[in-house]
């Protein structure tokens, strides 16, 4: 008698059993029917069928195969596994990329998160993303180690010439290259005079995360800083866990002082275009 993860092998080994008993779980179906189904040889389905019967997966009666009791559940339970798999399959790497000891929910919970991959032939597009996500709603949260001029014109221009209510904490490195940044300074320098308008800094920002309304979007970048991609989801554990990162680091944060934005044009980095540790969805 063959061991349960024989029996997965079993299965897992060949599509064309995955298919003919997820074919005779829809209705019951001919010998023939089932061969130009899944396009195998008479013999191969043949064997296949008495496979599955000897498992007490099917039922052959006459002409017709049916899936028994116990080959819907296994095929029910089959079929989820392998939905588990696929989504683990594509979630690997990006996990790779966030910081272990931030994963205090269920990683399972961005199994139907939206994975932003950075793509070398539209760099661009990543940019995009990232401004469609921010214009997505009318209350923008997060925390970010990274900036790009256009970031900063869209919410110059979401909050100055909008009604937008923008809670940001940025890292010292950030405001830095805000203020050398001529544009962008001065577009933050508005920005503060608006009473929706808040922005802080704190040194210790651990990843950048996005909140708005009630969607996130999580920054992925490698060891390097180097940017590849990022998730956007609405699970509600990760909205909870992505409010308590930004409040725990709005707590400890320092107020930005309008006159501070504009401070010095001399020295630091240029916001000409995004830099490489730039995220793609704080």
């Amino acid at each position: 008698m063959a061991t349960a993860l024989e029996d997965v092998a079993f299965l897992a080994n060949s599509e064309n059993r995955v298919a003919v008993l997820r074919l005779l779980v829809e209705a019951p179906h001919s010998h023939d029917e089932i061969r130009d189904r899944i396009g195998a040889s008479r013999v191969t389905t043949a064997r296949i069928l008495r496979e599955l019967e000897e498992r007490n997966w099917i039922a052959r009666s006459g002409q017709e195969s049916t899936a028994t009791p116990t080959g819907e559940w296994v095929c029910d339970e089959f079929t989820r596994l392998v939905g588990e798999m696929e989504a683990e399959h594509r979630l690997r790497e990006p996990l790779q990329w966030m910081p272990s000891d931030l994963l205090t929910f269920d990683v399972q919970r961005l199994r139907d998160a939206e994975l932003i991959v950075l793509e070398e032939s539209d760099a661009t597009a990543i940019i995009r993303r990232i401004l469609e996500f921010r214009r997505s709603g009318d209350r923008i949260r997060g925390v970010t180690r990274t900036v790009a001029p256009e970031f900063i014109e869209n919410d110059w221009e979401s909050t100055v010439h909008g009604d937008t209510h923008l809670e940001m904490v940025i890292t010292p490195d950030v405001l830095d290259a805000i203020r050398t940044h001529p544009t962008s300074a001065k577009q933050l320098r508005e920005m503060l005079d608006e009473t929706d308008v808040h922005v802080s800094v704190f040194e210790d920002i651990p990843i950048s995360v996005g909140i708005v309304d009630g969607a996130v979007g999580i920054d992925l970048t490698d060891e390097q800083g180097v940017v590849k991609g990022g998730f956007v989801t609405e699970d509600e554990a990760v909205y909870e866990w992505a409010v308590d990162l930004f409040e725990s680091c709005r707590d400890e944060a320092s107020p930005v002082d309008p006159d501070e934005a504009t401070a010095d044009h001399s020295v630091g980095v240029n916001l000409a275009r995004p830099r490489e540790r730039d995220g793609p969805v704080s």
